[in-house]
């Protein structure tokens, strides 16, 4: 039976990725500069919203991502894209 608000089948269930391969492709996908809604993560990921909140939530304790308008980035996409208040790119610690 499907779940509220999940896809019927995702990228990661698809391919019948292990969690933690499931959390690495939300991840690779945002180092690489892709701009995700939880909507977006929720479905690539094969979870729930709640789920895929909670994932970046945690992400982003250990990773340079964060949310901007709803969409989450990494921090390096956020100095590209020049979000205000946010250093440049240049001003970014390695």
């Amino acid at each position: 039976m499907q779940e509220p608000g999940r896809a019927a089948c995702s990228y990661a269930e698809e391919r019948e990725y292990l969690p933690t391969e499931r959390i690495g492709v939300v991840t690779w996908a945002l180092c690489d500069g892709e701009r995700m809604t939880v909507e977006e993560v929720a479905e690539m990921a094969g979870c729930s919203y709640q789920g895929a909140r909670q994932l970046l939530m945690r992400l982003s304790r250990g990773v340079p991502i964060l949310c901007y308008q709803g969409r989450w980035m990494s921090c390096r996409m956020a100095a590209a894209l020049q979000i205000p208040n946010f250093p440049k790119e240049d001003e970014l610690p390695e």
